[in-house]
């Protein structure tokens, strides 16, 4: 934690499903990794309230925890390279870190579950019905298997081992653009869609789970074949459910074509942009020029980097 003058500074990543979002609410497991994409948040005491609307959900949760009525006067002031509103988890690293900064600024002992359990409480107020599975992975941050038993059970479980080098190079994100639609309100699309139809959905949901599961040995073994396979498969499930638009899917079948795979990273959306694609591809060129065409933008990413963090502790 960097103080100066004091002044506290957290910081959070994004994060990325690599397999599982949408399923991942109805109890079934998903892989997520962090990105090194940040977002930073400083506390400072003030003699008077400086705070934005952010500010009217986190203070909530904070005094309910603590059961307080009031907390001192601060001021913050936050820094992002994520974002928001394409499936990056921007709310979940911005509610952590906010959490974080402002439960240090109140002298509570740094807790990661503890944090963790007040950004799912945000999220909830973001999202409606989240998993948890955006806000533990920037918590925690590296690899993480999750999965939500029930309201009051997740399975939280960092992953031992990394992606392989030969894999992680070949990853990419594109940027679709920002969705329509939020995911409160695409989560109720796929709710809506089990109610009319539940037998489609429970094939989803039991062909995602097991291609998760076949994920977690395909990135220990470095297997780039059957990961363009599972990535291709996942997307061909999401799409079954009607989370990936018609656009978003032509500039995926390209990708495909081109030898290569994609998928939607969030929530998705029914119509135009869906946000950020995970892209994974073993010649970059190919990928690049598929990329250029649409007249979209790329950017290579590391997976797998540190989670929610206290900044240097400095003394001037």
């Amino acid at each position: 934690m960097k103080q100066f003058n004091n002044e506290i500074v957290v910081s959070a990543p994004a994060k990325v499903h690599l397999l599982g979002e949408h399923s991942v609410v109805y109890g079934k497991p998903a892989i997520l990794a962090t990105l090194d994409l940040r977002v930073t948040f400083t506390t400072n005491p003030s003699s008077n309230h400086e705070r934005g609307r952010l500010s009217n959900v986190i203070e909530p949760i904070i005094k309910k925890y603590l059961k307080i009525k009031t907390i001192p006067p601060y001021r913050v002031a936050i820094s992002s390279q994520i974002p928001q509103g394409v499936g990056l988890g921007s709310s979940a690293a911005v509610s952590a870190s906010y959490i974080a900064a402002l439960l240090s600024f109140l002298k509570v002992k740094w807790d990661l579950n503890l944090i963790n359990k007040l950004t799912y409480e945000a999220e909830k107020v973001f999202h409606g019905n989240p998993s948890g599975a955006d806000n533990s992975t920037v918590v925690f941050g590296g690899l993480i298997w999750f999965r939500k038993e029930s309201e009051d059970l997740k399975i939280i479980q960092p992953l031992t081992f990394s992606i392989p080098a030969k894999l992680a190079k070949n990853f990419y994100l594109i940027n679709t653009g920002t969705p329509k639609e939020s995911t409160k309100e695409m989560v109720t699309v796929v709710k809506n869609l089990y109610d009319k139809n539940e037998k489609l959905v429970n094939k989803f949901l039991e062909d995602q789970e097991k291609l998760v599961k076949e994920l977690l040995n395909i990135i220990k073994a470095g297997n780039e074949v059957e990961m363009i396979r599972i990535i291709r498969a996942g997307e061909a499930n999401l799409e079954s459910i009607g989370v990936c638009s018609p656009y978003v899917k032509k500039i995926i079948r390209q990708i495909e074509k081109s030898g290569g795979a994609a998928k939607i990273c969030g929530a998705g959306a029914t119509s135009g942009p869906t946000g950020v694609l995970l892209a994974y591809h073993p010649n970059k060129n190919k990928l690049i020029k598929v990329v250029k065409s649409l007249n979209l933008s790329h950017f290579t990413v590391r997976l797998g980097v540190e989670g929610l963090k206290k900044e240097e502790f400095l003394i001037h």
